[in-house]
């Protein structure tokens, strides 16, 4: 790789943009094709939504976005990791399937523990309106 003008300073804001311009690619792809991320983007627009209404203090909001966030990222990786075994094994293997399997249980646990956090948010507060 030789060296040009742009690897020598600091930012270059032309790759900057080329990189973010990828990610945002990424994001759409992954929200096209993998149905348990649209399913998850929704119920996190469901939940900021929720914390509005219930009026969440803002540290609670914080931490509810650090859970989805976290779940969402996770969903991009595994989506990932599983075009990465499908390039690397094209019939079936085993070892592919603990590949997928165990990237989607990631997913699974943090996705449950974002629903924990989830309610230990709202459900105090929707018992409080409601009894």
């Amino acid at each position: 790789m030789s060296p040009n003008k742009s690897s020598s300073r600091f930012v270059s804001f032309p790759r900057l943009k080329k990189s973010f311009v990828y990610a945002a690619a990424g994001v759409v792809f992954t929200w096209k094709n993998e149905q348990n991320f649209r399913i998850h983007t929704v119920a996190a627009a469901a939940a900021f939504l929720l914390a509005q209404v219930l009026r969440v203090p803002l540290i609670e909001q914080a931490v509810l976005a650090v859970a989805v966030g976290a779940v969402l990222c996770l969903e991009l990786v595994n989506t990932a990791l599983e075009h990465i075994t499908d390039v690397l094994i094209q019939t079936y293997d085993e070892r592919a399937k603990i590949i997928k399997d165990t990237a989607a249980g990631g997913v699974l646990v943090f996705a449950l523990t974002a629903a924990v956090v989830g309610g230990m948010i709202f459900i105090p507060r929707i018992v409080h309106i409601l009894f």
